[in-house]
């Protein structure tokens, strides 16, 4: 049974590797999330996703190593849920790496509580994947609001943001340089600073079903 379970990993994980691995720009956030597991020491971080695409992009490709070390919710829409999960995860085990990666929509729902980290000393890892758009709702949900208003666009500088706050930033463009910049956010997480680092990815609205 588990060569079984083996094989079709293999194969399903091959289809995926294109997106993973993919070196286009703006970046894909697939390959944001891919290099981020294969930058962490998997056994001393918390992870947790936020609602909508972000938890799309993780669910199906982290690979826990430790009990609690992903911490994962379902079906839910309060954007912004993360990162007070990451910031609690920390509280309770303050010598492991904890991150929350999120959307542009949720960190515009509750990006000012990354002064709460600062103000409060939780060195606390924030992934934010902006791709500029609300992915994961189609069209017709907002026939109205979406021509009178773009509602799904969105526009900011989060990276800036974040720093006028207090935390550690940056803003990332390149493939090549994940994990570099998340390598520099862990020494700044342990260096006691809160850490916010902006991916620009592209609008990616392909999700796993395995």
């Amino acid at each position: 049974l588990q060569d079984d379970i083996k094989a079709v990993k293999e194969e399903w994980l091959a289809k995926w590797m294109p997106k993973l691995t993919s070196n286009e720009t703006p970046m894909n956030p697939y390959r944001v999330v891919w290099d981020m597991m294969h930058t962490v020491d998997l056994d001393n971080t918390i992870v947790t996703h936020e609602s909508g695409s972000a938890r799309e992009y993780m669910s199906a490709f982290w690979e826990a190593r430790a009990p609690r070390s992903f911490i994962g919710w379902g079906k839910s829409t309060q954007l912004g849920y993360s990162l007070g999960l990451a910031m609690g995860a920390k509280l309770a085990e303050p010598d492991k790496l904890c991150i929350n990666v999120m959307g542009d929509l949720a960190f515009s729902t509750v990006g000012l509580d990354v002064e709460t980290a600062v103000r409060c000393n939780i060195p606390t890892m924030t992934i934010v994947i902006n791709n500029a758009y609300m992915s994961i709702y189609d069209n017709s949900r907002f026939p109205v609001a979406l021509e009178k208003y773009n509602v799904k666009s969105l526009s900011g500088e989060f990276s800036e943001v974040a720093q006028a706050m207090g935390a550690y930033t940056e803003k990332i463009t390149q493939p090549s340089e994940i994990i570099p910049a998340i390598k520099r956010g862990i020494t700044a997480t342990e260096e006691g600073k809160t850490v916010v680092l902006e991916f620009i990815t592209k609008d990616e609205g392909e999700y796993s079903k395995f």
